[in-house]
């Protein structure tokens, strides 16, 4: 019972959110009424209306029923779509700040449209994808209804030029995919002139397909990286001595955590190949780490499963999806261990430059919204991490998916042999079917089994975005067999006979060709009915499916307040495309997304999974008791058994699956927590010193203050260096002081004090007038100059800081056995040395500064782009066209002598990295 009144409370509680939302639907319908009857000119000077109106003091909440209104005809006379109900709910609950949980096919896509626009009214909105392609199409295909409304819209792809980029988030709506958003606001803060920044305010953001980007992306953060020193010849060293350890005897292994240990013995065989005395000796610990990370990639990594290699270099395979990801790279030395155990040449490691987590990024917005077909499995986690609500929005037809019972096998050969049968026998009955793989591997094996049976099928891995989308726009087709990883063509909607439209665009272009693309679409739209005939077939009211499609009707009609009339559903079919999965996903929403695929817009559908013993979920989540079970009930090879108790404990290991992996991200953002709050620290500093913009007035006098201030808090750092706090200055160090002082003081003021607060005052003093001194003879430059110093010495110490922090959470695991949290450590560790970077950067900065040998030398500035003028686009380097600070005196400085400056680096490693 307590389970029953559980799902009874979650279920009212949706339906009271609903009941909240039908009198703002009532009134956007009423207004849809007088939007009817506008002329054109009148529907889009409702914009400027709009905007005067909230210029005025009304509220987006109090002009919504209107706008909506609008966009709904507006959406009509432009794309020939007109919202229905739902998807006005939906948009309602997306303006809200919440996430609209809507089936596969119920048009999210045309629902973002309405939020979109009322938003837009005040402020920049962000509609964000799962991929290009998909912000391309949603750009040019919902486009022209913004763009009749007087908004502009823009386009982010991974090929956008910096130009570009800018012009596109000048626009009212700008369509792109998550990571380029996150990239454009890590490289906003990496530039030198404000004319380089692109993104612009961070107002609203909608985002499609919700659970992947924020759960499931969250796990990985968005890096800019730059290489290192590591050499190759390590990495295949590594990698031979990792063969040389055996699992159960030299290292124990845990799969379901990715972790392995080794043994006693395993230790003694390190030390004897790594040829020290003591393994666990400090010296030891980079040794120690790369032969981890050898086993690593060894033991857990495998290739066509997380990785395939194509054109001699490893390209990572997203485990969710299925999809290639060439442009990401494992971190910590991974990948290359993986290029070394492949036999690949090894590219260099990567050193991170600036990073930050999707979590933390989109919590940087005003505004966020999200829309998906599978969210509320993950709802704990929206709302403590995002506060986003989760709303389930009813279908527009009664959802007719019938859902079979789980198949499981002891085997995965025999596994697969099933799901070939079963093709083999849906094919038979012009049955359309699309099966679902978690992997490249699973899905060419499975090919192989159909190519032998003579079943002609397509494969797609998620690879190429477009051209899979119109693959998977035809899988309804009769007789289609497709076999698909998790993500491939997702955000395509599957229609029973086939695409029309897709098809006939393919052979001739609506723009170019418009008469003969209307006789294809007329012909292919009369070939999909036909096709839709023998795929879906009448079925008996009176038969069990019959009265189970009857009490879905009824509990949709429940679901949007409808009345059930009998007999408006007379007649009621079976048939549809059927959904085949060859494994349970981790997340029961991925397997949910894979199901939602079949049963779109009241169409019949069914769906079933074929599971083995073998599958990872099964194997490491209690696999010994599955197969326990399975030998007591006599299941021999070959053959399936469906049990409820199979069932339930599948769902009690996916559940476990994602109380893991909810840990992983929590821990994730609370680390990243600390790192963020300097980040924003570093983020807001280097604000202050950016070069300004085109027509901007430099603002001289703040930076005098800032300078001013970085001048006194060098001034005591130098005298606590040579006098400690407190003690009388005859005691400390003078002649030292003094030498310190002649580097950055000229001329050496007299320290003349009885007291240590007196000596500061002196110091403080005279470094403060080398400063104006140094502004009045460098003279007009010197303010560029040192806002391009500063930016460089910040930008220098803070990758430094990001690769020291990196180290330390390496290893901060270990402080457990101590006794301690390791993430108390880490935020007291990452604090010391936060504040130990602040302080070298300032020192840095003072030393070129105020040195009495600073010179600059004026060069003509080539024709270039305002920006570029300005800076170069490197964070690192001032540009050739502004003037040049050089800190050493005349004649020529050693790559590998001492910097100048007085950082204490080598000059090649500090003002000479670049030249």
């Amino acid at each position: 019972m307590p389970v029953l009144s559980l799902l009874r409370k979650v279920r009212d509680s949706n339906e009271r959110k609903l009941r909240r939302l039908f009198p703002i639907l009532a009134a956007v319908n009423h207004w849809s009424q007088k939007m009817k009857d506008l002329s054109d000119e009148e529907l889009r000077a409702k914009t400027s209306e709009f905007k005067r109106r909230l210029a005025s003091g009304e509220t987006p909440d109090q002009i919504l029923p209107e706008a909506f209104a609008v966009v709904r005809e507006a959406a009509r006379r432009t794309i020939g779509l007109y919202p229905f109900d739902v998807q006005v709910l939906g948009g309602i609950v997306l303006h809200q700040r919440r996430i609209a949980e809507m089936k596969t096919g119920e048009g999210k896509t045309l629902v973002a449209t309405m939020p979109a626009y009322l938003n837009a009214l005040v402020g920049k909105v962000h509609i964000v994808t799962v991929n290009d392609y998909l912000a391309k199409r949603d750009r040019y295909w919902m486009g022209p209804i913004y763009e009749f409304l007087g908004l502009s819209v823009g386009l982010l792809q991974e090929d956008t030029p910096p130009a570009e980029r800018k012009k596109a988030y000048q626009c009212d709506i700008v369509y792109g995919t998550n990571a380029q958003f996150g990239f454009d606001y890590l490289r906003d803060h990496m530039v030198l002139s404000r004319d380089q920044k692109v993104q612009g305010p961070l107002d609203y953001a909608i985002i499609d397909e919700v659970d992947y980007i924020l759960i499931d992306e969250a796990r990985t953060p968005l890096i800019i990286s730059g290489p290192t020193e590591e050499t190759a010849r390590m990495y295949r060293e590594f990698a031979r001595l990792a063969r040389l350890f055996r699992p159960g005897e030299d290292f124990e292994v845990d799969e379901e955590h990715r972790r392995l240990s080794l043994t006693e013995k395993g230790w003694e065989k390190a030390e004897k190949l790594l040829k020290f005395d003591n393994i666990a000796d400090p010296r030891a610990a980079t040794a120690r780490y790369h032969l981890e990370t050898a086993l690593k990639a060894l033991v857990f990594y495998k290739r066509d499963r997380d990785y395939i290699v194509k054109d001699g270099r490893v390209i990572i395979v997203d485990e969710f999806t299925g999809r290639l990801m060439p442009d990401r790279r494992y971190s910590g030395g991974l990948h290359q261990a993986i290029e070394a155990k492949e036999g690949l040449p090894i590219q260099r490691e990567h050193q991170t430059l600036a990073q930050i987590t999707i979590q933390h990024y989109f919590r940087l917005y005003k505004g966020l919204a999200g829309m998906t077909g599978t969210a509320k499995t993950e709802e704990e986690e929206l709302k403590k991490i995002y506060g986003l609500d989760v709303v389930q929005i009813p279908t527009n037809r009664p959802m007719i998916r019938y859902h079979h019972p789980d198949v499981i096998f002891r085997t995965r050969k025999a596994k697969f042999e099933a799901v070939a049968e079963k093709v083999a026998e849906l094919h038979r009955q012009g049955r359309p079917v699309l099966i679902g793989t978690t992997s490249i591997e699973d899905s060419e094996y499975l090919s192989q089994l159909l190519k032998k049976r003579g079943l002609p099928h397509q494969v797609l891995n998620a690879k190429y975005h477009e051209k899979e989308a119109m693959i998977v726009a035809q899988a309804g087709r009769l007789g289609a067999i497709t076999i698909a990883t998790n993500m491939a063509g997702r955000g395509t909607d599957i229609l029973l006979g086939g695409n029309p439209e897709y098809r006939a665009r393919q052979e001739a272009d609506p723009q170019t060709e418009p008469e003969r693309y209307q006789e294809l679409l007329e012909r292919y739209r009369k070939e999909a009915e036909e096709e839709r005939k023998k795929i879906v077939q009448p079925a008996d009211p009176r038969s069990p499916y019959g009265r189970w499609v009857l009490e879905q009707i009824k509990k949709w009609c429940r679901e949007t307040g409808k009345e059930f009339r009998p007999e408006e559903w007379q007649e009621i079919y079976q048939g549809g495309l059927f959904v085949i999965g060859c494994q349970r996903h981790e997340a029961r929403r991925i397997d949910d997304q894979l199901a939602g695929r079949a049963g779109r817009q009241g169409d019949p559908g069914e769906a079933q999974f074929f599971l083995s013993l073998e599958d990872d979920l099964l194997r490491i989540f209690g696999g010994e008791r599955l197969s326990a079970l399975m030998e007591r009930l006599g299941v021999k090879e070959g053959e399936a058994i469906t049990h409820d108790l199979l069932t339930r404990a599948i769902r009690r290991a996916q559940k476990r699956v994602e109380e893991r992996n909810f840990e992983i991200r929590k821990r994730l953002l609370e680390y990243d927590e600390i790192m963020a709050k300097q980040r924003d620290a570093i983020y807001a500093l280097r604000e202050r010193f950016l070069l300004p913009g085109a027509g901007e007035t430099p603002n001289d006098a703040e930076l005098r203050e800032h300078l001013l201030g970085m001048a006194e808090e060098f001034a005591e750092l130098l005298v606590e260096r040579y006098v400690p706090r407190g003690k009388p200055p005859e005691e400390g160090d003078l002649s030292g002081l003094l030498r310190e002082l002649a580097q950055v003081c000229e001329p050496l003021p007299e320290l003349k004090a009885k007291r240590w607060e007196d000596l500061l005052k002196i110091v403080q003093e005279a470094l403060k007038e080398q400063l104006d001194r140094q502004w009045e003879r460098l003279a007009p430059h010197f303010p560029v100059v040192a806002r391009l110093v500063v930016l460089r010495t910040v930008d220098e110490n803070w990758r430094q800081h990001l690769l020291e922090l990196d180290d330390l959470r390496e290893g901060i695991g270990l402080r457990a056995y101590g006794g301690t949290d390791p993430l108390v450590e880490f935020k007291r560790e990452a604090h010391r040395m936060f504040e130990e970077m602040l302080v070298r950067s300032e020192e840095q900065v003072m030393r070129v500064l105020l040195s009495p040998r600073l010179t600059i030398r004026v060069e003509a500035a080539p024709a270039l782009a305002p920006a570029a003028a300005r800076a170069s686009s490197s964070a690192s380097r001032p540009a050739p066209s502004k003037p040049q600070a050089s800190a050493s005196p005349p004649g020529r400085v050693g790559r590998n002598d001492p910097c100048p400056c007085g950082s204490g680096k080598k000059y090649k490693h500090c003002c000479g990295k670049g030249l």
